[in-house]
C-alpha cells in the first residue's frame, strides 16, 4: 500500500485555559477528496491551520502530522522548514480572498511570486507567463488583463479563482480549502466547486475541503469526516454518511441542511426543539410573555400571477392588493458614475437598477434572489430610505421617500426595519447588549426599556442574561438573533433582510429562519427578504422576484416559479441550486 498522502495523529490542541482538539485522526489517501464538516466552534479550522503550521502563539498542538514524502512531523518542524512545504507540497485556499491577497500587488505578480519563491520555474518571465496559463485555467476571462489587475478590481468569485490559481501554482500534492464558497452566489459556486474538483484530479492531488454546507462535500468529496466540538464523531464515504447518517449530531446536520423538510408547523429541523416563549404582538406599550403559546394560524397566500417580465412592460403586481399595498415602486432606476480608469477619462455610467415597477400587499412574503451585482442590495438600501432612486417612484406604507425630510425618516424607520447580511459589522463592538437592542427606542422610561428589551431578547430565544455582554462574545447566529431583536424592537410594519442567513451554518441556519418566520406572522409584518440562496427564499417567501442586470425577469408564487421557471436566467440559477435529496441519492449510487 502507498503511504497516505497526509497523516494526522491523535492531533490535540490547547490553549491556557481549555483542550479545543481532543485527539484527532485521519489519513487522506493520494489522490482522496476528502470533506471535513461541522458548525463553526466545531475545530475544522484549527485542524487545518495546525496541519499548514500556522496556529496562532497562543495554542498548543500536540500529536503527529505527516506529509507523504516529507521526513518531519510538521507539528514540531521549524520555520524554514514549513516554508519549504507550505506553498509548494501542500498549499491552502481561504475563506475571504480579500485578507489572503495583497491589495498592493497585481495578482498575475502574486501567482508569480509563488512560482519563484520555491524556483519551480527558471526565471521571472516564465513564472509570469505560467501565472497567465494558471488564471486561464481558473476560467477568468481575458487572462493576460486580469494577471495586471489589482485583488479590488475583481468580483469575489473572481478573487476566489485567483487563490485558487496560487494555490495549485506548484502542483501541490495536498490542497486544503477552507470554506472557499461561503459567500459566493449560486452560481459561482457551483462554478468554483467544479474547478476545484477538476483541478486536483487533474493533477492527482489530495484535497481537504473544510466546509459547513453539507451540499458542498456531497459535490466534491469522495469521503468525509464530521466534527463536533473537537472531536471527529463520524466518518465514511459520502454516499453512506449522507444517506445512513449513524451519529445524532450528523443527522441534525442533513436534516436542518433539507430546506424541504418541515414539520406539520412548517418548521426545519434543528439540533434542538426546546419550546420557546413568544412575544404577543402589540403595536404600543411594552410586550407581555406567553409561555408555549399556540402557534399563529398562517393563512395561505393570494395568488399572484406567474410573469415572466420584459422591459418596459406593466407594473407588476406581487399579489392582488387590496387597499393601499404596503410598498409601491414606479420606473425605479438607479445610476452610478464610476472613474474610467485612465486620466481624464470620462466616467462610467454603471446602471444599478433600470425601470422597475412593482406593487407589495401587506403582510406578503417577497423573497429576491439574483447573483452578486444583481441590484438587489440597491433596492434594498432605497426600500430602507439609505439611498436616493435616480429617478422614479418609491412609496412604503403611504410615504413617498423622495426628498423626505430628516424628522419624516425618524418615524420611517421605526416602521421599516433592516436585518443586515453581517451581523458583525452592524452591531457596535463597544456597546453591551442592553444598549443594541434598546438604542432604537425614544421618549420611553427606563423601566418599560428594560421590559421591552426583556421581551425582546426572549422572542428571539436569547436569555436576560446576555444583556451585560458585548457582541464579540457571541457566536456568528447570536449577533444576528441581536440583529433582529433591535430591528423589531420598534414594533416595525415592514422588514428588510439583506442575506441575513448565508454565512451562517445550516443548523444555525434553520434556527434564524424559524424565528423569522414566525416573528412575520406573530407581528403580521410584510418582509422583504434578500438572499442567493434559492432554497432558503422558497422555504420562507410565498412570492418571489428574480432579478437580473437591475431588472427584475421574472416572478410571481415561489412553488410556479421553482418548478417551471420561464426566464432563461431564472432556469440557470435554479440549476446551479443544490437540492439535498438529490444529492443524497446521487451520492449513494
Amino acid at each position: 500500500m502507498t503511504a497516505p498522502a497526509l497523516s494526522v495523529t491523535d492531533l490535540r490542541v490547547s490553549s491556557p485555559f481549555t483542550e479545543l482538539l481532543h485527539g484527532i485522526s485521519f489519513d487522506i489517501a493520494a489522490g482522496e477528496r476528502v470533506g471535513l464538516i461541522g458548525e463553526s466552534g466545531s475545530g475544522k479550522s484549527l485542524a487545518a491551520t495546525s496541519v499548514m503550521g500556522l496556529l496562532p502563539d497562543t495554542l498548543t498542538a500536540t500529536g503527529s502530522v505527516r506529509l507523504g514524502g516529507v521526513d518531519a512531523n510538521l507539528l514540531t518542524a521549524g520555520e524554514r522548514r514549513l516554508n519549504q512545504v507550505r506553498g509548494n507540497t501542500m498549499a491552502m485556499v481561504f475563506q475571504e480572498p480579500m485578507t489572503a491577497l495583497n491589495p498592493l500587488m497585481r495578482v498575475g505578480a502574486q501567482i508569480a511570486e509563488i512560482m519563484t519563491v520555491h524556483r519551480t520555474q527558471p526565471s521571472r518571465r516564465q513564472a509570469q507567463d505560467r501565472a497567465a496559463l494558471l488564471l486561464a485555467q481558473v476560467k477568468l476571462p481575458d487572462p493576460a488583463q486580469a494577471a495586471l489587475a489589482f485583488p479590488h478590481q475583481l468580483s469575489g468569485g473572481q478573487r476566489q479563482r485567483v487563490l485558487l490559481a496560487m494555490a495549485m501554482a506548484n502542483d501541490p500534492q495536498l490542497l486544503l480549502c477552507d470554506e472557499p464558497t461561503t459567500a459566493l452566489d449560486v452560481t459561482v459556486q457551483a462554478e468554483v466547486l467544479g474547478l476545484i474538483g477538476g483541478l486536483v484530479a487533474d493533477r492527482g492531488s489530495s484535497l481537504l475541503l473544510i466546509t459547513h454546507d453539507i451540499a458542498v462535500v456531497a459535490q466534491v468529496c469522495q469521503r468525509v469526516l464530521v466534527m463536533h466540538r473537537g472531536t471527529i464523531v463520524e466518518e465514511g464515504l459520502v454516499g453512506q454518511v449522507l444517506a445512513a447518517p449513524q451519529h445524532p449530531y450528523t443527522k441534525n446536520l442533513i436534516a436542518a441542511a433539507d430546506l424541504s423538510a418541515v414539520d406539520d408547523r412548517g418548521r426545519l429541523r434543528t439540533p434542538t426543539s426546546a419550546p420557546r416563549t413568544r412575544i404577543a404582538p402589540s403595536r404600543t406599550g411594552p410586550s407581555r410573555i406567553e409561555a408555549d403559546a399556540a402557534p399563529p394560524v398562517i393563512q395561505p397566500p393570494r395568488r399572484a400571477a406567474h410573469q415572466r417580465l420584459e422591459p418596459g412592460g406593466p407594473p407588476i403586481i406581487f399579489n392582488e392588493v387590496v387597499g393601499e399595498p404596503a410598498i409601491s415602486v414606479r420606473n425605479l432606476s438607479r445610476q452610478y458614475r464610476r472613474n474610467g480608469g485612465r486620466l481624464l477619462a470620462p466616467k462610467q455610467i454603471v446602471h444599478g437598477l433600470r425601470d422597475l415597477s412593482f406593487d407589495v400587499a401587506e403582510g406578503q412574503r417577497l423573497g429576491i434572489v439574483g447573483e452578486s451585482g444583481s441590484g438587489k442590495s440597491t433596492l434594498m438600501r432605497i426600500l430602507c430610505a439609505l439611498d436616493q432612486p435616480s429617478s422614479g417612484t418609491v412609496d412604503v406604507l403611504g410615504q413617498p421617500l423622495g426628498g423626505t425630510s430628516e424628522r419624516q425618516l425618524r418615524e420611517f424607520r421605526r416602521q421599516v426595519q433592516m436585518v443586515f447580511q453581517d451581523p458583525m459589522g452592524s452591531l457596535d463592538p463597544r456597546m453591551k447588549v442592553r444598549d443594541i437592542v434598546a438604542e432604537p427606542l425614544q421618549h420611553v422610561g427606563r423601566a418599560e426599556i428594560l421590559a421591552r428589551v426583556q421581551a425582546q431578547l426572549a422572542a428571539v430565544g436569547l436569555d436576560a442574561d446576555v444583556m451585560d455582554r458585548h457582541p464579540h462574545q457571541f457566536s456568528g447566529g447570536q449577533r444576528q438573533r441581536i440583529s433582529i431583536a433591535r430591528a423589531l424592537i420598534t414594533r416595525p410594519r415592514v422588514l428588510v433582510a439583506d442575506e441575513a442567513v448565508s454565512a451562517l451554518d445550516v443548523s444555525v441556519r434553520a434556527q434564524v429562519l424559524n424565528l423569522l418566520a414566525e416573528l412575520v406572522d406573530q407581528y403580521r409584518l410584510t418582509l422583504v427578504f434578500v438572499s442567493h440562496d434559492l432554497g432558503v427564499v422558497r422555504h420562507l417567501c410565498d412570492t418571489v422576484a428574480v432579478i437580473s442586470d437591475g431588472r427584475i425577469v421574472e416572478c410571481g408564487p415561489t412553488g410556479d416559479v421553482y418548478d417551471r421557471p420561464l426566464h432563461p436566467y431564472t432556469r440557470k440559477l435554479i440549476s446551479a441550486t443544490p437540492s439535498m435529496p438529490d444529492l443524497v441519492r446521487r451520492s449513494a449510487t
